[in-house]
């Protein structure tokens, strides 16, 4: 423990400045919401674009980095152990980066969408509408989210295991040099990538808790209050801070392992029972859609014909990404040890982008199904009882529905500890001096409780909106680090190519 000593300038700017947003939240929540409000505009004005053309030209990179010479680099060098099988790497990585907010918006999106489409839709058919309603969700959620993590956390993993740099994120924007980085600045970096990630888990924690409140009232028949939100939040926090203090190998792993077995059980019963002709052609054509719009979809600001679709949407989820992804890709590099950056690539953007299309595509086909077949049942439920309430209504429509629920309540409760777990565990080791070790457990109480504080407290006074606000703020600062992760990465590779 002696060796455990907290980083001031990591620890404690952050913890300041989201202390003081959390006691703004609670003593003055309009103030709270004008400064959050007023910065989230001035971003999304000033720099959508460049959230937009950055997030695209990572996906970029990472197709220059798997063919470039460093693609057979072994991540710690030439017989490095590895920490984890492939099967625990795979489901680690899905788990630590999907979350609960897939499991909320793969059904929910598409008949927002919908319901507030983009303008670029004025004048053409409905079924042009639901395909693009679907091929907006494998937009936001497949490809271009797992090469916002990637870039950054190969950086970071090439850095700490090849060249011996510290457990930061800082280590992963200078690549392979021999630049001296002053230990005030590594911490102030850290610091500013540790409120990204808080900003972005307090958006999916409040996801979550508008997706398992629509479970409980709709299982129970029930309608519960703000004490009870606050209670759901808390366990959240409570069960992923339990499973980050049991270690890698033991409470993340064994959770991630479960909650993959259960995402593709639980896909296929959905598949096999529920329209699965309808599912199937409705993906494929929303499938096409996506790859042949691809660039379309990616640097379209809407600003010329006046649409605040892009960055209401796609704006809006790429910040959410960008605010996790500098400790995400802390924790997605410390578990690549002894593996290749080609395997890397695989594991960590192809395969659960595959798994990202497989999953949008059964639950959002399913609920354009539904909006087709029952006269617009989900829109009529998403104006009377909110997004929330969407992907139980959609259960409901499946043989054995009770049971379908009760199960997707437990699925999607474990899905944002498994997630939140191995970011809290990232956090508590950016906080300390010797991160090889366990970090203490009050650390991690600490930023839950941040957490479940302001995600709450947003939840229930702003709902889906007041959370953006907050996205869009970290976001921005976790874009910065990414970028500056990017062009060290890719210098590397321009060096090791010419040598």
């Amino acid at each position: 423990m002696n060796n455990m000593k907290i980083r001031p300038l990591a620890f404690y700017p952050s913890l300041l400045i989201l202390g003081v947003f959390g006691f703004l939240s609670i003593y003055s929540e309009d103030v709270f919401i004008s400064v959050a409000n007023s910065l989230h505009v001035w971003l999304l004005d000033g720099f959508g674009w460049m959230y937009l053309i950055t997030a695209f030209m990572l996906v970029i990179s990472c197709i220059f980095v798997y063919i470039s010479p460093i693609g057979n680099l072994v991540i710690g060098g030439e017989g490095a152990s590895k920490i984890l099988s492939k099967w625990q790497w795979a489901s680690i990585t899905l788990c630590s980066s999907v979350a609960i907010g897939l499991l909320f918006f793969a059904s929910a999106e598409p008949i927002i969408n919908i319901s507030y489409p983009s303008k670029i839709l004025e004048g053409k058919s409905l079924a042009e509408v639901y395909t693009y309603s679907i091929s907006a969700v494998y937009m936001h959620w497949s490809l271009t989210t797992y090469a916002l993590y990637s870039i950054p956390a190969l950086a970071f993993a090439i850095a700490y295991y090849n060249y011996n740099k510290d457990f930061s994120i800082s280590s992963a924007m200078f690549v392979g040099r021999k630049l001296v980085i002053h230990k005030s600045l590594k911490e102030i970096i850290d610091s500013v990538a540790l409120i990204a990630l808080v900003s972005g888990m307090i958006t999916s924690l409040g996801t979550s808790i508008l997706m398992l409140e629509g479970g409980v009232n709709f299982l129970f028949e029930t309608s519960i209050d703000s004490d009870y939100l606050a209670l759901i939040a808390m366990l959240v926090m409570v069960f992923s801070t339990i499973s980050a203090a049991s270690g890698l190998q033991k409470g993340i792993a064994f959770l991630s392992s479960w909650n993959t077995k259960a995402f593709l059980v639980f896909s296929f019963l959905v598949l096999i029972l529920g329209p699965t002709s309808f599912i199937a052609h409705a993906s494929l054509d929303s499938l096409a859609m996506y790859i042949s719009n691809f660039v379309n979809f990616s640097l379209d600001t809407g600003v010329i014909r006046d649409d605040s679709w892009p960055k209401d949407w796609t704006v809006f989820f790429w910040a959410n990404w960008y605010a996790w992804a500098p400790i995400v890709a802390i924790f997605l590099g410390k578990i690549s040890k002894g593996y290749t950056v080609k395997q890397f690539m695989v594991f960590n953007v192809v395969l659960p982008a595959i798994f990202v299309l497989f999953w949008c595509g059964i639950f959002g086909s399913y609920s354009i199904y539904l909006e087709i077949t029952q006269d617009g049942l989900l829109s009529d439920t998403f104006s009377q009882k909110g997004p929330g309430a969407i992907i139980w209504q959609l259960l409901a429509d499946l043989p054995f529905s009770t049971f379908f629920i009760a199960t997707f309540l437990i699925i999607s409760f474990v899905s944002y500890v498994t997630a939140a777990d191995s970011s809290i565990d990232a956090i508590s080791g950016t906080c300390i001096n010797n991160p090889g070790e366990k970090s203490p457990l009050f650390i991690k109480l600490i930023w839950g409780g941040i957490i479940a504080l302001l995600s709450t407290v947003l939840t229930i006074n702003s709902g889906l909106d007041g959370l953006k606000l907050v996205s869009t703020i970290g976001g921005f600062f976790g874009m910065i680090i990414v970028l500056f992760s990017q062009y060290s990465l890719l210098t590397y590779c321009y060096i090791k190519s010419n040598k």
